[in-house]
């Protein structure tokens, strides 16, 4: 007698990349090459922003010093402005 193997359907959405800026919840605009602060993180760069047609709404691809990458919400970030950057960070690759 054989077995039935289930059979299971997956729906995964990508994320849309976009090319402009987004608006900060507290007003500021990011954008692709602007540097942001996370409270655990600290200081990194944004390469991407993405945006998903669900829950997750936007997020912003960050990357943080010893090429360290995360995906981030909006409302967990702030901007950096060029006069609090602090030194160092940012990737380790040459393009």
């Amino acid at each position: 007698m054989s077995e039935q193997i289930p059979y299971f359907e997956i729906d995964v959405e990508m994320p849309e990349h976009l090319d402009g800026s987004v608006t900060l919840p507290d007003g500021d605009v990011a954008s692709i090459g602007d540097s942001i602060e996370h409270k655990k993180f600290g200081v990194g760069l944004i390469y991407r922003i993405a945006t998903y047609h669900d829950h997750l709404g936007t997020l912003l691809c960050v990357e943080f010093p010893n090429n360290f990458h995360k995906m981030l919400c909006l409302d967990v970030v702030k901007k950096v402005h060029s006069s609090e950057k602090s030194p160092g960070g940012g990737s380790s690759c040459a393009t």
